[in-house]
């Protein structure tokens, strides 16, 4: 079968996409990608917390840490994560910008994929019902949030900044246009440790968060019904302002550390 995968363009949906892809083998797999999540607001009105947040799971991996991966031409032998560019060269994925995938031109992209199944991970786009009415099992999404406590953007930040002893995913549906509101198919969860930074616990997600969807996609798949919950109740949260990244500071967090940065970035294959 036909799936597309609808990634954001950074280093924890490479990762997620490097995970899922043994969940998928046998199937027709493709990439769109957009290049950021929500409406963080302009450079120059973004908190440096945040921006150094961006750049750790962003910027310097799509710039710097990728490029360098694929000129190094490493071995494709199982023991690390490839690049997305390395996904299409050795593993013949195609790779493909979508950052409105709502628009006439993103719409028929999508219909010439013919996919049977959509899962998002981390995708910054919102799927209009035109989308969502085009792959007949449905779209899945893995949210990186425990739901429905934390709809939106930035999850993990929110767990903990709300002294949470756990964060986690939860693999849903999208039916409507509405932000992650959708029937519940699975949690995961994962314990916090106060010694390691945010970025570290956002990469700790997607070992379980995958493994959940991955085993419902195959269900799905298998031509098997899902058992679903319904949501109700929750909060949506949009990106943390100036004065909540300080408090989070305050509070005895850090928000990317070099140990927890080579941590997960080392998972290409650099550093050791």
């Amino acid at each position: 079968m036909r799936i597309l995968a609808c990634l954001n363009a950074d280093v924890f949906s490479c990762l997620a996409i490097n995970r899922l892809l043994p969940w998928l083998a046998g199937h027709d797999v493709s990439i769109a990608l957009t290049q950021r999540v929500g409406k963080p607001g302009g450079d120059a009105d973004e908190p440096p917390e945040r921006r150094e947040f961006r750049l750790a799971e962003q910027a310097i991996p799509l710039e710097l840490l990728f490029p360098l991966v694929e000129r190094a031409n490493l071995p494709d032998d199982g023991t690390r994560a490839l690049t997305f560019g390395e996904l299409t060269a050795r593993r013949g994925i195609p790779v493909t910008p979508l950052p409105h995938p709502n628009s006439d031109d993103g719409l028929a992209w999508v219909r010439a994929q013919g996919p049977d199944l959509v899962v998002s991970i981390r995708y910054g786009a919102i799927f209009k019902s035109h989308v969502l009415a085009i792959p007949p099992l449905g779209v899945l999404n893995l949210h990186s949030g425990l739901l429905p406590a934390y709809r939106g953007v930035l999850a993990t930040f929110r767990a903990l900044a709300n002294g949470d002893s756990e964060i986690g995913c939860t693999v849903h549906y999208i039916s409507d246009g509405t932000i992650d509101t959708g029937e519940i198919v699975a949690t995961t969860r994962t314990a916090v440790d106060r010694s390691r930074s945010l970025f570290w616990h956002v990469a700790q997600l997607y070992g379980p968060g995958v493994a959940a969807l991955g085993s419902a996609v195959q269900r799905v798949l298998r031509g098997e019904a899902l058992a679903v919950s319904e949501q109700a109740g929750g909060r949506y949260y949009t990106y943390p302002t100036g004065e909540e990244w300080g408090r989070f500071a305050a509070d005895g967090w850090r928000v990317v550390t070099l140990e927890d940065v080579g941590e997960v970035w080392g998972r290409f294959g650099v550093g050791g």
